[in-house]
């Protein structure tokens, strides 16, 4: 019975561990918000809205969520121009250094409007 006990207190943390380390659960939203593993945000798109974000969403990876509040704490910004389908995207970044690395060698299709700058 003490076995069985251990390994349900064990299971009990190993869950709760494994949820820490995961960004926020909620109402999905136009911020698409990148968490690093110790679930500080490291940067955030503004998307038109909650659709293309989820598509967004689906081809980030599990570190990016899109939620429907912005996150706190992200110091520079700079805006994308996503062609197509020719949106402006707002990215905030945790700092100048990180939106300059970021936005210095951007894809195809993604071009740089106006330049990194602190909030």
């Amino acid at each position: 019975m003490q076995t069985i006990t251990r390994l349900t207190i064990l299971s009990a943390i190993a869950l709760l561990a494994g949820c820490a380390s995961q960004p926020p659960a909620g109402p999905p939203g136009k911020h698409l918000v990148y968490r690093d593993s110790n679930g500080a945000a490291t940067r955030q798109f503004d998307y038109p809205d909650i659709a293309f974000c989820q598509r967004v969403e689906a081809l980030a990876g599990r570190s990016a969520r899109c939620q429907a509040e912005a996150a706190s704490g992200l110091a520079a910004k700079a805006t994308l121009r996503y062609n197509p389908p020719g949106i402006l995207v707002e990215g905030h970044y945790s700092d100048l250094g990180r939106c300059r690395s970021d936005t210095g060698g951007l894809p195809a299709g993604v071009q740089l409007i106006n330049p990194c700058t602190a909030k």
